[in-house]
């Protein structure tokens, strides 16, 4: 290969150096912690393809001869790669890795030790998706918040398949999203409480069947006016409730004096007699 050469194979992306690219890197936040590989897998992928290096772990770039004049560029190279894959694993499970000669290797090593695990996973959070079920005073915020939760955990495990079409014309990464935001919307409706009844069987009833987001707002229109009754109702008094209050206002004392307008003994007199010195009647009253 002509200097020329190796000076052009050198500043193609994955073999160029930037100033934040070294040994104590770390090129994603995920931490790999032997339970989340798919989490940690997909977040390093898309990392590494952002700085051009992915090759050195998919396999597309392959290692020199080393007599040629890049072995000495793709061995630092794949060091680095190497050195980035360990420095997002948790400290206590490097031991179970093995260090391999190339980035490829060790990543496929973890692929093959970890992956596994990613099944009695899927089974627990399937089995949590089919318990997940309202309380009857909770909220549709925090019912759907809970089952949201469950479905991303499951998407991060449990990735959509890809075509085999390059490029895809085939459009089957929108026919598979959209069979599973309807199985979505089925495990949403299946869990609400009962209050939700009459509307559950509404959305049913459409045909095709709306999107999950149409359903969830369709939903929280149903709470919000449940809510509105039922403060509206509280706030109105009963025809009991007239009848109590009207039944307190006439054991009440009006402005004469007593229930039938005469002073209780319990009343302060306003009257006072000069002629008996007494209170209580006026001189005009005097007995």
């Amino acid at each position: 290969m002509t200097n020329s050469a190796i000076v052009e194979h050198s500043k193609t992306p994955s073999y160029t150096m930037v100033h934040d690219e070294h040994m104590g890197h770390s090129i994603t936040p995920v931490v790999f912690y032997g339970n989340n590989y798919d989490e940690w897998s997909r977040s390093f992928n898309l990392a590494l393809m952002a700085k051009g290096k992915l090759g050195f772990i998919d396999g597309t770039i392959n290692k020199p001869a080393a007599a040629a004049d890049t072995f000495e560029t793709w061995q630092s190279t794949n060091a680095l790669v190497t050195m980035w894959i360990f420095n997002t694993i948790e400290p206590a499970l490097h031991n179970q890795i093995s260090l391999r000669p190339e980035a490829k290797q060790v990543w496929q090593d973890i692929k093959n030790r970890f992956n596994q695990i990613n099944e009695s996973r899927i089974y627990q959070l399937q089995a949590d998706l089919l318990a997940c079920r309202q309380g009857p005073t909770e909220s549709l915020v925090a019912y759907y918040g809970r089952m949201t939760a469950i479905w991303n955990a499951l998407s991060k495990l449990d990735a959509l398949p890809s075509c085999s079409c390059n490029p895809c014309n085939c459009d089957w990464l929108n026919i598979i999203t959209a069979r599973r935001e309807k199985i979505r919307v089925c495990d949403l409706l299946i869990g609400l409480d009962d209050r939700f009844a009459n509307t559950r069987y509404q959305i049913i009833g459409i045909t095709p069947l709306p999107s999950l987001d149409l359903v969830y707002n369709r939903l929280l229109q149903d709470e919000g006016v449940r809510l509105l009754t039922l403060n509206k109702t509280e706030r109105t008094p009963t025809p009991m409730a007239f009848a109590a209050r009207a039944n307190q206002g006439s054991q009440q004392p009006n402005g004469r004096g007593g229930r039938d307008g005469r002073r209780t003994s319990s009343e302060p007199s306003k009257y006072y007699c000069i002629a008996c010195k007494k209170s209580g009647h006026s001189l005009q009253f005097c007995y």
